[in-house]
């Protein structure tokens, strides 16, 4: 029998009589595309291809595929999947007191 436990509390969770919840985060690089210049005739790209193609021989391949996608997976009881859905990304929630202007 596989056992299982919350990655955020560290609870055991009874796969038989409880409820396990698995999150899936994908985190990606967001790159946009170059702005395009009216200069863009008098670029040298295969100047450019060669500088990033040598920036990236100095990264290992390991680093550079963690810098761009990584993906991880979290196994959740019931009590801290309802934390987690209320605020996924762990946002201080600072109680908001509403004061009349008098």
């Amino acid at each position: 029998m596989i056992h299982y436990s919350c990655d955020r509390c560290k609870r055991a969770i009874d796969s038989e009589m409880d409820l396990r919840y698995v999150v899936k985060i994908e985190i990606q690089a967001a790159m946009d595309p170059p702005s395009s210049d009216e200069g863009d005739a008098d670029r040298d790209h295969l100047l450019e291809l060669q500088e990033i193609l040598g920036q990236l021989e100095d990264e290992t391949s390991h680093d550079l595929s963690e810098a761009v996608t990584q993906r991880r997976t979290f196994d959740l009881c019931s009590e801290c999947f309802r934390k987690y859905s209320k605020n996924p990304i762990g946002l201080e929630l600072s109680a908001q007191i509403g004061f009349s202007k008098n």
